[in-house]
């Protein structure tokens, strides 16, 4: 995913450069997506360009209920990360987000970013998003049923101050 920003880089202080992103299955590193669609806006600053833009992906991840996986839809929207110029070094800027002396920069690895911490930390697959916790309960058989209701009356207990759980 590399982009060519040798106009911005060495252009005016507030010049631009849109981008329409297109991609069908792409393994982002270790992370594969079924498409990346949508648009990146690059924005020249006087020590950085600004990279602006929104994001739409699906992603394979595991719903935290029925453990079954499932394609994530996710609306991403990229806001304020800047890209170094090779005429200002900046410490404050991660290497892989540094523009090349040539103009050009891999997105990999921002992009990349982006979309996992976009991910949510348990999902749930539309099928099992409203079921309620009486529900769930009833879809186990006894033994897990009471399992469930002894660990959670114990925590209870643990967290009240009580009982052999209480530290």
């Amino acid at each position: 995913m590399r982009y060519r920003l040798r106009k911005l880089v060495y252009g005016p202080v507030g010049g631009s450069h849109v981008e329409q992103v297109d991609y069908g299955p792409i393994a982002l590193d270790d992370l594969e997506v079924a498409y990346l669609r949508g648009r990146l806006e690059f924005t020249r600053l006087n020590d950085a360009v600004l990279l602006r833009g929104e994001l739409e992906t699906e992603t394979p991840v595991q719903c935290v209920r029925s453990l079954e996986t499932f394609g994530l839809r996710l609306n991403i929207r990229l806001d304020e990360i800047l890209l170094g110029l090779p005429q200002y070094p900046r410490d404050d800027i991660e290497p892989w987000q540094r523009i090349g002396e040539d103009g050009w920069i891999d997105l990999t690895e921002t992009l990349r970013e982006e979309i996992i911490m976009a991910i949510p930390i348990n999902p749930i697959h539309p099928e099992y998003a409203e079921i309620t916790s009486d529900e769930l309960l009833s879809a186990l058989d006894e033994d897990d049923r009471a399992w469930i209701n002894i660990r959670l009356s114990n925590s209870r207990r643990a967290l009240e101050g009580e009982g052999d759980d209480a530290v």
